[in-house]
């Protein structure tokens, strides 16, 4: 499905990826959490000592450091500053979400879990572990495990992005064969940000794959109309429109893909009239 979410950025966060093609870090809140939520984590919440405010710069310091290198592909030196990290202060509930996304990265799933199992040890309660852990498990094809833990965070009293764990719980649910289930998360999601093309798009994907295209348009309409449009995004539109029956906005979205997109699969696919081409859309 389309999915990119990040809390740091609003904007940033609602790139879209197709359906099966998941980004790497999708869905993931590890090294993008604030630097207030870090400090939260250093405890009971009591005032800090000097001492202990200094351990908690450095710790930050290194923790953002390994992001960066995570973000640019650079895995063992983003692993060598976490476990600085941790070398400081092993309670760090970030830095073991941070530590399994770089194990995750480096397709040790083993340590990647058990840095996940650590973190939910250390704060059971911990919501960006247990979304983060959910994709995880999604990812392995552990579709009931990861939901149970998209449910724990939901279900988290004041819980800052409900939106981003809709978005991955729908997405996992469609990837398990529930598709009404999905259909149902995606909504919830839709209804606390309607604006949000990730979740316009995801769930226009479901509708049409439970033969409601005329609904799936009205979704993927509102991604292509605005500034979110990509190639991906109007291929889709395309195809649903086609299937609704909808020649204009078929024709429009060709129109938009080839003018903006020229050098695009998408587009060199549909000037070649080859909207049947499952390698341009896993769904």
């Amino acid at each position: 499905m389309f999915l990119k979410l990040c809390a740091r950025s609003h904007v940033s966060a609602w790139r879209v990826a197709v359906l099966g093609l998941l980004m790497a870090g999708a869905a993931l809140l590890g090294g993008c959490a604030t630097q207030t939520q870090r400090a939260a984590e250093m405890g009971s919440g009591a005032t800090l000592s000097t001492q202990q405010t200094d351990v908690l710069k450095r710790v930050q310091l290194r923790l953002e450091l390994a992001e960066g290198y995570y973000q640019r592909g650079q895995f063992t030196v983003a692993l060598e500053e976490v476990n600085k990290a941790l070398a400081e202060k092993s309670d760090f509930v970030p830095a073991y979400t941070m530590r399994a996304l770089i194990y995750t990265a480096l397709n040790d799933s083993a340590k990647a879990e058990a840095n996940y199992r650590e973190a939910l040890r250390l704060s059971p309660d911990n919501p960006d572990a247990l979304h983060n852990y959910g994709w995880f498990l999604c990812q392995q094809r552990r579709y009931p495990d990861s939901f149970v833990q998209f449910n724990k965070a939901l279900a988290i009293q004041n819980y800052r992005y409900p939106v981003r764990t809709y978005l991955a719980l729908g997405v996992c649910q469609y990837r398990a064969g529930d598709l009404a289930a999905s259909e149902g998360t995606l909504k919830k999601g839709f209804a606390l940000d309607p604006g949000n093309p990730a979740l316009s798009t995801n769930l226009a994907v479901v509708l049409d794959r439970m033969g409601k295209p005329k609904e799936a348009l009205f979704y993927i309409a509102r991604v292509n109309s605005g500034q979110y449009a990509s190639a991906q995004s109007l291929w889709v539109g395309i195809l649903i429109a086609r299937k609704a029956g909808n020649a204009m906005d078929a024709a429009l979205w060709t129109n938009q893909l080839v003018q903006r997109f020229p050098d695009s699969r998408e587009a060199i696919a549909a000037q070649q009239g080859k909207f049947d081409d499952s390698a341009l859309l896993n769904y």
